[in-house]
């Protein structure tokens, strides 16, 4: 069930591992979580932090543990490592999950991805390439697709050495043209090489917006949001009347992709008019996306007429996220503030 060349004896070298060498003090112990999951006892979020940053030692016995116990075992673990560590990035499950990525479950290696996805090393990328040649379920090789789209940011912004870009976009753009491959795994290649910048970019995601069936047409559109180019806005806002809600859903967020003022009034009508409740939110994200202060001025103004009160918790929740990234810039620019009395 597990490969064994997943877990390689260099492995701290290999996955620079090189600083997990000692385990920290841990209210629960090493051993004892260990046990439970041999025995099947249900785990605390506090038990499986103390897995964080495994030695050696306790990834070779997880591996071990991992050939025992049932795949449903292994996935129940796995999922509650990737929603602990969505909320607390301190912690480091990064060793466990490239273990179980070859598992004989597809959704155990899906979360293993998902779990992976957020690490910025091209070490990861080049396993997650590989993974997309070897893998044989459509389902885990469309969320590969999905998680290599942070590389395609770092190949734009120049932060991917030129070689591993290259090779990254190669890939992706093979999987787009090739009509054999299944749609799925053929959409999330789109939209994860939406962010790139060019011609032949932009001609690939054009191409398949005019030619491709509704399920690449709608990864076009998603890529288009991706790309932070103005150019696509108009076409995007077309498609706000579409009679598809997940058309409209998907185009709302990939105008907040943009970040463009000229998005704030179509997504306001579209946020007061749309009768889909997902495509309101949609355009509450787009807003909060956008993040400029007449963006949280519209937001702030839709939450204070309580006329939404379905919608109170996400416009509380977008506003919260401007207050946050902002650092509360449209309270610091209103004329009360005694900022203005020195001015």
């Amino acid at each position: 069930m597990i490969d064994p060349e997943i877990v390689p004896e260099d492995i701290d070298g290999v996955f620079g591992l090189e600083s997990a060498i000692d385990e920290p003090d841990q209210a629960y112990s090493v051993t004892d979580v260990l046990n439970s999951i041999d025995s099947h006892e249900t785990l605390s979020s506090p038990a499986l932090e103390s897995l964080s940053r495994p030695t050696m030692e306790t990834l070779q016995a997880l591996v071990l543990l991992w050939s025992k116990v049932t795949t449903d075992r292994i996935r129940i673990i796995i999922e509650k490592m990737v929603q602990i560590n969505s909320t607390d990035r301190t912690l480091d499950y990064q060793a466990i999950f490239l273990s179980t990525i070859r598992v004989d479950d597809i959704p155990t290696r899906v979360f293993s991805i998902r779990g992976l996805k957020d690490e910025d090393r091209p070490e990861i990328m080049h396993l997650f390439l590989s993974r997309l040649k070897e893998e044989i379920s459509p389902v885990v090789r469309t969320e590969l697709t999905v998680a290599l789209a942070p590389w395609v940011v770092a190949a734009e912004l120049g932060v991917l050495s030129t070689e591993d870009g290259e090779i990254l976009i190669t890939a992706l753009r093979e999987l787009v043209e090739n009509i054999e491959e299944e749609t799925n795994v053929r959409a999330g290649a789109l939209e994860s090489l939406g962010a790139l910048s060019g011609d032949l970019i932009s001609e690939l995601i054009t191409d398949q917006y005019e030619t491709g069936g509704s399920q690449m047409q709608l990864a076009a559109l998603r890529a288009m949001g991706r790309s932070a180019s103005p150019t696509w806005l108009d076409l995007l806002i077309y498609h706000f009347d579409d009679e598809d809600s997940n058309v409209r859903e998907a185009v709302a967020e990939a105008a907040g992709g943009l970040v463009t003022d000229g998005a704030l009034e179509p997504l306001t009508m579209l946020l007061e008019e749309d009768p889909e409740i997902d495509v309101r939110r949609a355009a509450i994200r787009a807003l909060a996306e956008i993040g400029s202060l007449d963006a949280e001025r519209i937001l702030e103004r839709i939450a204070l007429d309580g006329r939404e009160p379905e919608l109170a918790h996400d416009l509380q929740t977008a506003l919260d996220s401007l207050q946050i990234n902002s650092g509360g810039l449209l309270e610091s620019m209103k004329p009360d503030d005694e900022q203005f009395g020195q001015w």
